[in-house]
């Protein structure tokens, strides 16, 4: 361990693995500066590392097998005890910004905080749709942990569609209140996490009834549980659903009301109010708060890259150790050298960092969105909505896919839970849903494109310069031989994209022109070609980020690494099974192609030596890696076989299943 609390958690001489140790030594970069430099911004590399350290070194870690091991009832307990703590003890430590909190927390408790959901979505809207008089009641409750919340909108029957939802809350005139029913089955609240069993409080989303109006979608604040008992309150039924893939993601529940009555201020009235004779009035654009509530889906792009980049360290530490099979000259090989398992892997580790730097301008746009005037953030809404719906679905799907890559790329030890990979992957499965299942956020973003490429059609000016190249002309570029800039790559990933948008849109019209189809019939008709064109525009947005990070590096070392990752990226993206675009509007010919497959061979090559290097400048620490197979000594045999005796089944010899069935069965036939 390094002495320093904002050093890295590791150096070289930690390494037990002398293959491991060969494969740092080839290193051509300086690690620490491709850190400081590759999470620059958001990240905090050294505030993270400090506040890392201190959850890490607390000795409840030491009280409990590993998470894989314990029943249901002993992992809620753990990860409640653990969650208590953390949050004493952060408040100990005087953690009072909001992002370094919940790195503490997460790192306290294996990223399962059991108030995650209270912290990143029960007290923001109620800063964000409180009124003064609310906020002062119910905020600092909140923020001591007096009331546990979490947000019920999702219900058994809809969830996307949030018109559709079917919860409402009727306003009775005599008694000043509101009366909350989930009239149907399909109503039933469905899926918010720690509902099961931890909350006390939720901020319910219902359609609201008043003098026989239907006003929209509201928020309400409903106490379900005692307070001193913690049963359900009268009228309410809330309970865990069923397993699931991911569990780890914790007391997802579901949540029935029959008449349940709160008073007329519990419905959160910042932007509309309903007063005692029951007259509803709007106060403010509801897209602000929708616009804050975006925090969600932006930290979410810097989840998933962040979970890929842990797949990868995984997986490619592993590979390096790992020896199968021999060579012509009859000598074991290491699989980091087999040209099949680079091509597995090295796309992730490419993939990794291009989301990275995706994600760093991706929240960099949101932070000065959300630093404008009210009007200014109406303004830009629809382009960074957009982006990050793109952006969720694409980090989320791709990354899913690659982190089961990474885990068959480690064998059978890959699919243990102890390997870290089968968690990752379950977690991005989850991911491609919440949050906006992916198909239907890369509908939004196809639909803000065609109005982006309506405007530039109309000679308007466009806001943002992520779709800026909606308006150059340019249609035809060299041969990739002759071409030394890698600009070129950001160039016919968006000159594939323009022409794909502009023929949708004139098909589109043409379309309604010729026929008596209606718009949603039209846009339903074409819906997986406008997925297409999403996507295509949202790989020229990670490029394009990914090269302009890359352009303002100052270490040389570091620039030349990081410029083979990012050809290695591009080329990768472009031979996924989407060859046909570029030769369809003669973008490349098919001898340029060619020439391409042959290029990322070579920067495979080239990569190689680099490998367990670009991995370790991920800069995890082994405990939130929580893998055997990844570890940074690289001591992985001795790491597997340690795990498997901690498993509670090996605490007798012989287990009771022996004596009351199998002995008596192998007596039974013993007699044949």
């Amino acid at each position: 361990m390094s002495n320093s609390e904002n050093g890295p958690y590791y150096v070289m001489s930690n390494t037990k693995n002398v293959h491991l140790l060969r494969e740092r030594q080839k290193t051509t970069f300086d690690i620490e500066k491709l850190t400081q430099f590759i999470y620059s911004d958001y990240f905090e590399v050294d505030a993270r590392r400090k506040l890392s350290r201190q959850a890490y070194d607390h000795p409840i870690h030491d009280t409990h097998l590993p998470l894989e091991y314990l029943d249901s009832n002993d992992y809620y307990e753990t990860l409640v005890r653990k969650s208590i703590i953390a949050t004493d003890e952060a408040e100990k430590l005087g953690i009072s910004d909001s992002k370094h909190l919940m790195w503490y927390l997460g790192a306290f408790t294996e990223e399962r905080v059991a108030f995650s959901l209270h912290l990143r979505m029960f007290v923001p809207t109620i800063v964000m749709m409180a009124t003064d008089e609310q906020y002062q009641q119910y905020l600092e409750l909140a923020k001591k942990f007096k009331i546990i919340g979490t947000y019920c909108q999702t219900e058994l029957g809809h969830g996307s569609d949030l018109r559709r939802l079917e919860t409402i809350a009727v306003f009775e005139h005599s008694s000043d209140s509101f009366i909350i029913d989930t009239p149907t089955i399909t109503a039933t609240k469905f899926w918010p996490g720690y509902l099961g069993r931890t909350a006390n409080y939720v901020i319910l989303m219902a359609q609201l009834y008043t003098n026989g109006k239907n006003c929209g979608l509201q928020p309400f604040l409903v106490q379900i549980r005692d307070f001193n008992t913690h049963e359900p309150l009268p009228g309410i039924e809330v309970g865990e659903i069923s397993g699931r893939l991911a569990h780890e993601a914790g007391d997802n529940g579901y949540l029935r009301l029959t008449n349940v009555r709160i008073p007329r201020n519990q419905m959160l009235m910042r932007l509309a109010n309903v007063d005692r004779n029951g007259n509803f009035t709007r106060l403010g654009d509801s897209r602000l708060v929708y616009a804050t509530m975006l925090t969600m889906r932006v930290s979410l792009c810097a989840y998933n890259a962040i979970l890929l980049a842990r797949a990868t360290t995984i997986a490619i530490r592993y590979s390096a150790v790992r020896y199968q099979g021999q060579n012509d000259k009859g000598n074991e090989m290491q699989i980091l050298d087999y040209p099949l398992q680079q091509d597995k892997l090295f796309p992730c580790l490419a993939t990794s960092y291009a989301f990275i730097c995706s994600f760093s301008r991706l929240n960099q746009i949101y932070e000065n969105v959300m630093a404008s005037k009210p009007d200014e953030i109406l303004q830009q809404l629809p382009d960074i909505h957009s982006l990050s719906a793109g952006l969720k679905a694409m980090t989320s799907s791709i990354s899913e896919r690659m982190s089961q890559i990474c885990r068959l790329s480690c064998g059978g030890h890959g699919y243990l839970i102890s390997s870290g990979l089968v968690g990752i992957r379950l977690i991005l499965d989850a991911g491609c849903t919440y949050e906006g299942d992916n198909s239907v956020l890369l509908q939004q973003t196809a639909k803000y494109l065609l109005k982006m490429y309506q405007q530039c059609e109309n000679g308007e000016e466009l806001i943002s310069p992520t779709v800026a190249y909606l308006k150059e002309t340019a249609t035809i570029f060299s041969p990739i031989s002759n071409i030394s800039n890698l600009e070129y790559y950001c160039k016919i990933f968006e000159l594939r994209a323009r022409r794909l948008i502009k023929d949708m849109y004139t098909k589109l019209l043409e379309i309604a022109a010729s026929t008596s189809q209606s718009p949603y019939e039209t846009f339903l008709e074409n819906s997986i070609e406008l997925v297409h064109i999403a996507r295509c525009h949202m790989e020229t947005f990670i490029i394009r980020s990914f090269y302009d990070k890359i352009k303002v590096t100052s270490d040389s070392s570091v620039q030349n690494i990081l410029n083979q990752l990012f050809e290695l990226f591009a080329v990768y993206t472009l031979l996924q099974n989407q060859t046909y675009d570029f030769v369809k509007f003669t973008i490349l010919s098919a001898d340029t192609i060619e020439l391409l497959k042959k290029r990322y061979q070579q920067l495979c090559t080239k990569i190689r030596p680099n490998a367990v290097g670009l991995v370790d400048a991920f800069d995890f620490h082994d405990k939130e890696l929580n893998s055997v197979l990844g570890q940074y000594d690289g001591d992985v045999y001795e790491a597997l076989l340690e795990r498997a005796r901690l498993n509670p089944s090996n605490k007798t010899k012989i287990h009771p299943a022996w004596n009351n069935n199998l002995l008596s069965l192998m007596k039974e036939r013993s007699k044949l």
